[in-house]
């Protein structure tokens, strides 16, 4: 089969032509089917490119055609490679804008490697100029192209947005100010804030938008760069301080951090402070839309009752799981699977356990190389090739019995713990808690049902 491969940077993606020049050159040059990319030259995770080399890999096909060599890759290195894995699968490599009758004989491989470099060098370059572009943007203390809730973008500066929202015929930066307040008030929570900004002014946020939004340095009068790729990382950010009006004053986002901390131990468990967690608290997941989800006390009798967060933040739209159930029949299910399968767990660990240990095959492969180095007239290079090769045995057999240590380990764990239902009585809510993360992997939970129970083993 005789295929062709398209690549545009997303850089170049800006140019809409682009892809449609080489799909319908390539088309004309009698390709069948066509890979396309929309991804940089330098990735090496490239789906359809990817795809491409298994079908190569299968036999699938028999000719690649693309129109410059620097759509295979960015990198002397990877173009290389994969011009040697088409020559040893037998596969033609058609360049339109550069033919080659035998891209692997002294002149192809060198042409090859000639534009190859061209093309890792252009790269490189444009890299650099994106870089300077980058720093200078930050030098001129620049405004996001995107700026957060309650800022519009005015003269390439940060300026508060005096659009007016339709909702509430406020001003946005008005309604961003309210939505402040309202998380300030006492005993209000992320959920409950979220709810009110859709409820009252159509502005929607998922949890973790919301604490990134409240928290940025530009709701101070910041100007901050590198932030996207570094959220959880505030010592990477760059931050140029007083540089436009700001939206809340340093005290007041003492006041939001202090927030986060008061309602962090309750966030699972409603509005009971607590200062320890609870019994599989993070292993439980959503059915409907797979969020974590939280404990919450509740009901008639206060329980610990087991919901959604998703459900809870953004209503029916988002999730279907509307149904709590309490905490306590969790548990009962998970202790019941966990006994049932005691019986079943252990003889399974003891048979394995009990096996004769076989020797791995890098071991075998050393102790080879160990025997052949020994017939080798002796010297000192040969010494230390034997100690060395003595060493990485040792070294191996030590990991293999560490591997064993946690295996005998967690079987004792299973014995002792699981040798009869009545013993879960007996233990403490933090013991249970314990035994549950070594134990349970997940439970998912929908509409008060428990679907699926995983452990460990």
């Amino acid at each position: 089969m005789k295929v062709g491969y398209v690549r545009v940077s997303t850089r170049e993606q800006s140019d809409t032509d682009a892809l449609e020049q080489q799909t319908a050159r390539i088309k004309k040059a009698g390709a069948v089917r066509i890979f396309s990319d929309i991804e940089s030259g330098r990735s090496d995770k490239r789906s359809q490119f990817n795809q491409m080399l298994e079908l190569c890999r299968t036999g699938e096909i028999s000719e690649i055609i693309i129109t410059r060599i620097d759509r295979l890759s960015r990198s002397v290195i990877s173009i290389h490679k994969t011009v040697s894995l088409f020559e040893e699968l037998g596969v033609k490599l058609n360049i339109l804008d550069a033919p080659i009758d035998d891209p692997n004989s002294p002149f192809g491989w060198f042409s090859i490697s000639q534009m190859g470099q061209l093309a890792e060098f252009e790269s490189r370059l444009l890299s650099s100029r994106i870089k300077h572009g980058f720093d200078y943007f930050r030098e001129q203390k620049k405004a996001a192209p995107t700026p957060p809730f309650g800022y519009a973008r005015v003269n390439e500066k940060y300026a508060l947005d005096e659009s007016i929202n339709e909702k509430s015929d406020l001003p946005v930066w008005e309604v961003a100010r309210k939505i402040i307040d309202y998380f300030l008030q006492p005993n209000a929570t992320t959920r409950g804030t979220i709810n009110y900004a859709s409820a009252f002014f159509d502005k929607n946020f998922t949890q973790a938008g919301f604490r990134y939004w409240i928290q940025n340095p530009t709701l101070r009068g910041h100007t901050a760069y590198n932030m996207r790729k570094n959220q959880n990382n505030p010592e990477k950010w760059i931050i140029h301080e007083n540089t436009h009006e700001a939206l809340i004053s340093e005290e007041t986002f003492e006041l939001i951090q202090q927030r986060f901390q008061d309602n962090r131990r309750r966030y699972s468990y409603g509005h009971q402070l607590r200062a320890k967690p609870l019994p599989l608290q993070g292993q439980m997941f959503c059915g409907c839309c797979g969020y974590r989800l939280f404990i919450k006390k509740s009901g008639k009798y206060l329980t610990y009752r087991v919901r959604c967060k998703k459900r809870d933040t953004l209503g029916d739209k988002f999730c279907k799981n509307k149904i709590a159930i309490r905490l306590q029949d969790v548990m009962e299910a998970v202790d019941t699977k966990l006994v049932a399968r005691a019986e079943e767990i252990a003889n399974y660990a003891k048979k394995a356990l009990s096996k004769k240990k076989k020797t791995p095959p890098e071991i075998i492969k050393l102790q080879q190389q160990l025997e052949t180095l020994k017939t080798l007239p002796k010297s000192e290079i040969i010494d230390a090739a034997i100690k060395q090769t003595k060493q990485e045995i040792l070294r191996i057999e030590r990991e293999q019995e560490v591997a064993g240590n946690l295996g005998r380990k967690r079987l004792e764990l299973v014995q002792s713990c699981l040798k009869d239902a009545d013993y879960w009585k007996a233990i403490t809510e933090e013991e249970k808690i314990s035994i549950y993360q070594k134990l349970v992997d997940s439970i998912t939970i929908l509409n008060g049902e428990i679907l699926e129970i995983k452990l460990h083993f």
